[in-house]
């Protein structure tokens, strides 16, 4: 697959040589990609907080899509099939306050309306759901959150239920310096229905939208 590895085997320690630790930094999977932009890559496209974006992939163009780093944020990602075969990417990511949660489905639903013609609705779209998550016996569990039902609210007036829904929790305290906490989005250049999705932690997700 055309898509870089952006993953690391193991998070490196804290070190007392300054320059080991800015290296550490420069390798976390976020610090990579805004490297690339810095050096003008224009085929990535960053998500601030509070921010929602949306690209269609096509081939040799626009690859990834991803966000700053969460800290009990939202992160809500929606891929679909255009008419022409191949993916729009929609990724939002916006606080866990009352207001951005309703600020952040208005933008997808803005979002859905702008690329509405696009999209072939006889195709299932994909819903990922990035999102803190609290350690009860060893195991994460969702916390008190009604950003899904906010956001079910939008994908049912465009998609009348009939999507695929996915949820990622994520460890949102205790976490290791140089720990990655972005969710990124990379879509193979030559193959874009290939997609690669990491998540807080680099927990690496393969998915296959041509299935």
């Amino acid at each position: 697959m055309s898509i870089i590895n952006l993953t690391r085997k193991a998070v490196p320690a804290i070190s007392r040589i300054s320059s080991q630790n800015k290296e550490a930094v420069n390798a976390m999977p976020e610090m990579v990609l805004a490297g690339m932009m810095r050096k003008g890559d224009k085929n990535i496209i960053h998500v601030g907080m509070n921010e929602c974006k949306a690209a269609r992939i096509l081939p040799d163009r626009i690859h990834t899509i991803y966000t700053d780093g969460l800290a009990s944020c939202n992160a809500v990602g929606i891929v679909m099939k255009g008419k022409d075969g191949f993916p729009i990417a929609i990724l939002s990511h916006y606080t866990p306050l009352p207001v951005s949660k309703d600020l952040q489905a208005a933008a997808l639903e803005k979002q859905l309306g702008t690329y509405d013609y696009f999209i072939d609705k006889t195709k299932k779209p994909k819903l990922f759901f990035n999102v803190p998550g609290y350690e009860d016996e060893g195991q994460l569990k969702p916390c008190v959150n009604n950003i899904f039902e906010k956001i079910r609210t939008v994908m049912d007036k465009f998609f009348n239920k009939n999507y695929d829904e996915q949820t990622i929790l994520y460890k949102g305290k205790n976490r290791p310096p140089f720990f990655s906490s972005a969710n990124i989005f990379q879509f193979d250049t030559k193959n874009p229905n290939k997609l690669k999705m990491t998540t807080v932690g680099e927990q690496e997700h393969f998915i296959n939208l041509e299935v």
